[in-house]
Formats: structure tokens, C-alpha cells, sequence
């Protein structure tokens, strides 16, 4: 169900539901949730008035060991190597809907170019989250 580069699918489970699959998905693909953030509770903590239906979460995965070894060796890739771990989960019209932005090589070879093997892993990686995504939906 994908259009263009953004990756979009949906679920019939709950957002709770797709939220708990991928948990226990997620380390069959070297991954763990690292953080669920409710984006509509976020905007309320702030003094936003939201709309009671709003549901609207950002859920960001990790691969601690191969990050940590990442970022220890040049923290400067953790600019690049962090925001494609994200996905959006909302509801919209009695569905569940997970909105996600992998990276090409291409794209990550423009934010690094002296790191052309890096770029190759990290657009693998995306395809991985693709892949947990479709198996937790």
C-alpha cells in the first residue's frame, strides 16, 4: 500500500495491539522498541487543546548493540543513523495506519559520502523495519 517513498500500511489490530506485536516482533530483526511516544498526550502536556479522538503515536526502534558500536566509533553518524528508527501509528477511518520513511543509499551517501558502506547497511536496515512492520501489522 505504499505510494512513492513513504512507506504506508495499515492493521485492523488497535494501536496497542500493533504496538505490542511489534514489541514482540521486533527482536526476531535485531530490534527493540526504544521508545513509544503519544504524540496527542505530548501536545496536551504542552498546553495544546487536542481533540479527544486524536490518537497519533511515534514508536522509534533500536539495535542497541550495532547503534551503540555506531555512534561510539563517529558520533557524527548518529544524525543519520537515528531518525529513520521512527515510524507514525495513528487511526483514521477504523483502521490502524503505520506511516514509515526508509532511507536509500542514495539519500544517506548525501548526508555522508565518505561512508558509502554505512549507507548500504543503514537502507538494509530500513528494508528490515519494512519487513518487522508488514509481520506485526
Amino acid at each position: 500500500m505504499s505510494e512513492g517513498i513513504l512507506f504506508k500500511t495499515e492493521s485492523d489490530k488497535t494501536i496497542e495491539g500493533f504496538i505490542e506485536d511489534l514489541r514482540k516482533n521486533a527482536p526476531e530483526f535485531n530490534f527493540g522498541v526504544r521508545h513509544v511516544l503519544n504524540v496527542g498526550k505530548d501536545y496536551k502536556d504542552h498546553g495544546v487543546e487536542v481533540d479527544e479522538e486524536f490518537q497519533l503515536f511515534q514508536v522509534i526502534l533500536c539495535n542497541y548493540e550495532r547503534s551503540y558500536q555506531t555512534v561510539r566509533g563517529n558520533p557524527e553518524k548518529a544524525a543519520v543513523l537515528l531518525p529513520p528508527k521512527q515510524m507514525a501509528v495513528y487511526r483514521r477511518d477504523g483502521k490502524t495506519v503505520i506511516n514509515y520513511l526508509p532511507f536509500t543509499s542514495d539519500f544517506i551517501a548525501q548526508a555522508l559520502p565518505e561512508q558509502k558502506k554505512f549507507s548500504e547497511r543503514l537502507a538494509e536496515t530500513c528494508q528490515k523495519i519494512i519487513r518487522l512492520i508488514e509481520k506485526s501489522r
